[in-house]
């Protein structure tokens, strides 16, 4: 008998940061990001659970103001070199209930549900991971002293409005099965991605990106009272 799909959503948030002091907890709004993530992973209702896995005893108390569940993960998950893929291997040893995981990043300030539904639709269907990506219209060159242009060429150079740009990654969110994870894999298999507007893909990493986020957000609220005047 085949198991029964269940999806966990996972916000990895741990108590060391160096861009920004307790950088999940920063505010928006006068908000924690970390509540703002869950209010919007509950609006959501795609996941048959959600956690918070943590090693801070404030974030674990924010992260049960905004009734989600706390996994108190084990401290070599949660040094600056343990990566994202180690944290979610070590919270599915106490959780194997799951098949499928969404990591949902809380430094996404604009995450919105409808991005989540679309990626569990896909996860849930043909694909075995799936996560959120934005297009960049960037002209890369490489490093070094003699630099070349990686993608476009220089006698023909690409008008934003002609060029259908890159796809990347945003660390918004990532859908995976557990059985890639249990591989070793956060991507893998049949790849789907879920595509984020620019304006909803900012991540705060350092104090500038705060403050833009503040300031996109007193626009939108500046616009909204004009429409109703």
């Amino acid at each position: 008998m085949s198991q029964e799909m269940t999806t966990v959503g996972l916000v990895l948030a741990r108590g060391g940061s160096k861009g920004i002091v307790n950088k999940n907890l920063a505010r928006l709004e006068g908000k924690p990001l970390l509540l703002r993530t869950l209010e919007v992973m509950h609006q959501a209702k795609c996941f048959d659970s959600i956690w918070v896995s943590t090693d801070d005893d404030k974030i674990a108390e924010y992260a049960e103001k905004g009734q989600a569940n706390v996994h108190r993960r084990a401290s070599y998950t949660a040094t600056d070199e343990a990566t994202s893929l180690i944290a979610v291997q070590e919270f599915l040893q106490y959780h194997p209930e799951f098949t499928h995981v969404c990591l949902v990043q809380c430094t996404s300030p604009f995450i919105k549900a409808k991005y989540l539904r679309e990626g569990v639709k896909k996860i849930l269907g043909e694909y075995d991971s799936v996560f959120s990506v934005t297009r960049r219209h960037n002209l890369r060159w490489t490093e070094g002293n003699n630099t070349k242009p990686q993608n476009f060429d220089p006698s023909h150079r690409p008008r934003r409005q002609d060029w259908g740009g890159d796809l990347c990654e945003n660390g918004m969110f990532y859908f995976t099965r557990v059985s890639l994870i249990n591989q070793g894999l956060l991507q893998g298999g049949r790849c789907g991605y879920v595509e984020i507007p620019t304006e909803d893909s900012l991540e705060i990493d350092t104090p500038l990106d705060i403050i833009i986020a503040q300031e996109w957000l007193d626009y939108h609220k500046k616009q909204c009272y004009n429409k109703v005047k």
